[in-house]
């Protein structure tokens, strides 16, 4: 079942914040969930790629496991 407006609204409030704070983290955290709310593909890689340039830029362990995932959709090597 796809997610209420209410709850993209809510992810949406949560990444600016996460923005406004820098808190990689949190942003690595969130568009994964992004990535996880959305039913088109476009949208899934777009949400998959900020994930991955966030942990890359953090040296965060999740960035193996986002880039797997972007390889599996044709979206990185």
């Amino acid at each position: 079942m796809p997610p209420s407006d209410a709850a993209r609204f809510a992810l949406d409030e949560k990444l600016l914040e996460a923005h406004a704070q820098k808190d990689h983290a949190a942003l690595i955290a969130l568009y994964l969930d992004a990535a996880d709310m959305s039913d088109q593909e476009d949208a899934v890689a777009f949400y998959l790629t900020h994930a991955y340039v966030f942990a890359l830029e953090s040296s965060d362990l999740r960035a193996a496991d986002i880039k797997a995932r972007l390889v599996a959709m044709g979206r990185e090597r």
